[in-house]
């Protein structure tokens, strides 16, 4: 991994956290794997940093670099700390020394950084920087900047990242609809406002609102937001506008149609692999939880096997929470899965904590008795069952 600070202090090259960055640390957040910062200099400074450099013409940023640990996005700054692009607010002219609470402030934004209401933003970056500073700051807005004309990928993902990884990304989310981007860039979820949801079940309304209300229920471990799983509550319901009713089933199949959507869409904006796979892990298993307390364990054990399980369980909840039914049935799916863990790592029972014939258990090397996993004793002890 690359450290970035040891290497501009190497080069001489003052450098700051400014942007979404600075604002994070001034509002006592945690950053996402996306970082902001200002170097004094130009792209020949740029350029000496690292051979990874990227020079991606985004507007907010002069140069990219993959640390390994997340991307940052460098803008060029002179003397006066200003840059060749204006910044849509400018909040985002707040500078910080990096790993210090020291600011620098050339613009005397102080003030404005604690007005509730955001001043009019400017720039083609507008819908942007709106979306995320209501939904990471809690500012309000009465305006509703206009959808850029273009937006490569590589900015929509920033603007996802930074959004779902927000206290309140339903607020952003909203924004981006009312002003078109939902429906300019992102189809996948503009298709969900409008999917009627059955009222006994979705009380809280169609698809959309369902999404939206899921996000009041994460929690922060460790103090930041997964943004794997935000992603994912995002996404969960996308199959909905596209399945097909079904032996009593309004959405069939519809976890599946949606792993689908959430793989292309996510591709399309350049998300990585791994990321992309516990997302489609996560959509594709959503009913399952619900289902896990009278389910024949074998149908159910690729899921449980997945070291990813505990985060499915965390989505089941935000799910279950936003329909108003409370938490019975997400720890019912905990209690469950508990078992199965505790059934696995006991030589003496089954998958399904039945007990196994002990005449056949003192017959297996004591190899297989182990392991807390599946092994031989649990199928030849249902096998010996089922010869009588």
């Amino acid at each position: 991994m690359i450290d970035i600070q040891g290497t501009l202090a190497d080069l001489g090259i003052p450098c700051w956290d400014t942007a979404y960055s600075a604002l994070d640390a001034f509002h006592g957040l945690l950053s996402p794997p996306l970082r902001f910062m200002a170097l004094r200099g130009g792209m020949v400074e740029l350029a000496r940093l690292d051979s990874g450099i990227v020079f991606s013409g985004l507007s907010y940023a002069d140069g990219s670099l993959d640390t390994g640990r997340g991307i940052i996005r460098f803008r060029c700054i002179g003397e006066d700390f200003r840059g060749d692009e204006p910044q849509a607010f400018p909040h985002m002219d707040l500078f910080r020394l990096p790993g210090t609470r020291r600011f620098a402030d050339p613009r005397g934004v102080y003030s404005l950084l604690r007005e509730d209401r955001l001043p009019a933003a400017t720039g083609d970056d507008a819908l942007f920087a709106t979306a995320v500073m209501v939904s990471r700051y809690g500012y309000a807005t009465d305006a509703l900047p206009p959808c850029p004309r273009a937006m490569p990928a590589e900015a929509q993902r920033d603007l996802l990242t930074l959004v779902l990884t927000a206290g309140k990304p339903e607020r952003g989310l909203e924004l981006l609809r009312r002003a078109g981007f939902l429906a300019a860039y992102w189809p996948e979820i503009a298709a969900l406002p409008g999917t009627s949801q059955s009222k006994e079940y979705h009380p809280e309304g169609d698809a959309w609102d369902h999404t939206l209300e899921t996000f009041q229920y994460r929690k922060l471990p460790g103090g930041e937001f997964s943004l794997a799983l935000s992603l994912a509550l995002l996404l969960h319901d996308t199959g909905k506008p596209l399945a097909a009713s079904s032996g009593g089933r309004r959405f069939d199949r519809h976890s599946e149609i949606g792993t689908t959507v959430a793989r292309r869409f996510m591709s399309r904006l350049g998300f990585g692999n791994e990321l992309l796979d516990t997302v489609s892990f996560l959509v594709r298993w959503h009913m399952l939880p619900a289902a896990l307390p009278r389910l024949p364990t074998m149908r159910a054990l690729e899921p449980l096997e997945d070291p990813r399980f505990p985060l499915l369980l965390e989505l089941y909840r935000c799910d279950e929470l936003s329909t108003f039914r409370g938490p019975d049935g997400y720890h019912l799916a905990c209690a469950a899965y508990h078992d199965w863990q505790r059934n696995r790592k006991n030589p003496y029972r089954d998958d399904e904590g039945r007990k196994l014939a002990r005449m056949y258990i003192e017959s297996v090397p004591p190899a297989l008795v182990s392991g807390g996993r599946k092994t031989a004793v649990g199928k030849a002890g249902k096998a010996r069952r089922g010869r009588g």
